[in-house]
């Protein structure tokens, strides 16, 4: 899992793109690149470069730049798979903040591991009007790494939910790792496996935020 976060972070930080095929307005392909190229447009913003003060206040935007292009509920709800439909709203409401902001602390951790790889997009599917899956390849020099991102269309915006690479889905690795987790035998056990999964979600985030190097020895573990 480790490795798949760090080629997500890659892709998240590319300088430039290559062989990307035409793609109509407003398609899943352009709603990521355009998504994308905020991220380097803060990145590469000069008040920015060489002013550690000014890191947390880059890194607020950055947050908010995925935010927009990355459908954090949806890729909450399928992580957690069935037993999110006996979540209240609260818990809902609750683990959709903690997910999210242990995601985003593991992609940040990671901004200075990127080295300057490249990445084509291949292809996009639209499915059913609904879903859509946008191929693409890391290009490393070595060998070519494929990402697919699935997105979904939500009030009339392509949105990532999940992302697969070299055959391991986020979605599916994250659902692995709470099925472990949350046990779904009784009323009792269920509702004492929501309080350690959120406990874990809990003090994993401030761990990041007490020691955001911890990121990147452990990966999102």
């Amino acid at each position: 899992m480790k490795r798949t976060i760090s080629i997500i972070t890659t892709i998240l930080l590319l300088c430039s793109f290559a062989g990307v095929c035409a793609a109509a307005e407003n398609s899943p392909m352009v709603r990521l690149r355009a998504g994308i190229q905020g991220v380097i447009e803060i990145l590469n913003d000069p008040q920015y470069k060489g002013n550690p003060e000014f890191n947390d206040e880059k890194k607020a935007k950055i947050r908010e730049t995925i935010k927009d292009f990355f459908n954090f509920e949806e890729l909450s709800k399928r992580s957690v798979g069935r037993p999110w439909l006996e979540f209240t709203p609260e818990e809902r409401e609750r683990f959709i903040a903690l997910f999210t902001d242990l995601l985003e602390q593991t992609y940040l951790a990671r901004i200075e591991e990127y080295s300057g790889e490249k990445v084509a997009f291949d292809n996009e599917t639209i499915i059913k009007g609904k879903y859509a899956q946008v191929d693409t390849r890391l290009l490393t020099g070595k060998q070519d790494i494929p990402v697919y991102y699935r997105m979904r269309l939500t009030d009339g915006e392509w949105n990532v939910y999940d992302v697969k690479i070299e055959g391991v889905s986020l979605v599916k690795n994250y659902r692995t790792q709470f099925a472990g987790i949350l046990d779904t035998t009784n009323d009792k056990t269920f509702a004492a496996s929501k309080k350690e999964l959120f406990e874990r979600l809990e003090k994993k985030c401030a761990d990041l935020k007490n020691n955001p190097k911890a990121a990147l020895e452990s990966g999102s573990n």
